[in-house]
């Protein structure tokens, strides 16, 4: 399990300071960051030590922004994906439309090589995206999922 501490020592710095229902984006950061270099798929868990005392009710409000900020973020990446994939289909399709015109614009030499060249390399971005960008989204992807559901434990801090 990939453990993640969290130190609170003010009410106020888990709290998005332009809405409190959201969490801060400096914690959100930091989470995301810690989980940067670990295994994704191992399990995360967040323990938040905090200097203060939390009542539960207060407890069940971080880990609702905490699980909620980051199936936010994950509804985005997904989203983001989605329409990336209809654009890589597009310029794939496109590449092909213009292998296929080269062949028939043999009239214009210029102009058929331009367009054969257009065509490859139209080919070669979306089997490139395919390829090598599409792992770094599916870590991402895996990555915010085991954020959206970790487990949280609060412990009262030592330090005063």
């Amino acid at each position: 399990m990939n453990e993640i501490i969290i130190n609170i020592d003010n009410e106020d710095d888990y709290i998005n300071k332009y809405n409190s229902n959201n969490l801060s984006n400096n914690l959100s950061n930091y989470i995301y960051e810690e989980c940067k270099g670990k295994p994704f798929n191992n399990k995360i868990g967040i323990i938040i030590k905090c200097s203060f005392k939390l009542n539960e009710e207060k407890q069940k409000d971080i880990v609702n922004k905490i699980h909620n900020n980051y199936k936010i973020d994950l509804e985005e990446n997904l989203l983001i994906i989605k329409y990336s994939t209809i654009k890589k289909i597009a310029i794939f399709l496109l590449g092909i439309l213009c292998l296929y015109l080269s062949y028939f614009l043999k009239i214009n030499f210029v102009l058929s090589e331009t367009v054969l060249i257009i065509g490859w390399v139209a080919i070669w971005e979306a089997a490139y995206a395919w390829l090598f960008e599409s792992d770094k989204n599916k870590i991402k992807i895996k990555r915010l999922k085991k954020l959206s559901t970790c487990d949280i434990k609060f412990e009262e801090n030592s330090k005063k």
